[in-house]
């Protein structure tokens, strides 16, 4: 691929999507987990099971979020018990996915598929090929380099260039390595009045040239 001819389509294809991705930001609708307020007499310790609900959602939490960057035939082997408990499907066909009332992705059969309402990651897709997609939504008044550093803070961030630089948005090209495995990855990150957004998709299978690839064909569906 021209490098040249790269970075124009890559101007080029980012300023297009920019209004799209900062809808999605602002349209992203949270719901709260429930509590409890009881304390519970466990093997003759009192505990209070708000707080062992907080540890345990939080442990899930962590799991969950963790999960998409595992590889495909990781999760296909996950009980039905933990799929529903990481709100994780397959699809059964080629499915339109809704990023927000506006914008949505084709996603095709037998890809997983993780929906969430209450966390910084919405949603995430393991495609059969093993290539990621994450789309991670927050308050923050942090700078947008500082909020994606700290979406990727439990992997080794590496490689980090910006493609794309502009005071409210950035496409980027980085990797991160997990047991030794080297992942690549592009993300676009927006920031709209204190609310950050990265839309990631990453590989661990294809080459750099084929994954930028697939992170225009994943913005064109955008902005469609």
């Amino acid at each position: 691929m021209n490098d040249n001819s790269s970075v124009w389509k890559t101007i080029l294809t980012v300023a297009l999507c920019l209004i799209s991705i900062i809808r999605i930001a602002m349209t992203c609708n949270k719901t709260s987990k429930p509590s409890y307020s009881e304390d519970i007499i466990f093997n003759g310790s009192k505990f209070n099971a708000k707080n062992y609900d907080h540890q345990r959602e939080s442990a899930d939490e962590t799991a969950s979020n963790n999960l998409f960057y595992e590889s495909y035939d990781s999760i296909s082997h996950l009980s039905d018990f933990e799929k529903e408990n990481y709100k994780v499907i397959k699809l059964e066909r080629d499915s339109l996915i809704l990023l927000d009332v506006f914008s949505k992705i084709n996603v095709e059969s037998g890809a997983y598929f993780q929906k969430n309402y209450d966390d910084t990651l919405n949603l995430a897709i393991k495609k059969p090929d093993n290539t990621s997609i994450f789309l991670h939504s927050y308050e923050s008044a942090d700078d947008l380099m500082t909020n994606f550093k700290a979406v990727k803070s439990r992997f080794d961030l590496q490689n980090l260039k910006v493609k794309v630089d502009d005071k409210d948005s950035k496409f980027i090209s980085y990797s991160i390595k997990k047991s030794g495995k080297k992942t690549n990855g592009y993300a676009l990150l927006t920031s709209d009045k204190g609310h950050f957004t990265a839309l990631e998709i990453e590989s661990n299978k294809l080459s750099e040239d084929d994954l930028q690839l697939q992170a225009f064909s994943l913005i064109s569906q955008i902005i469609k």
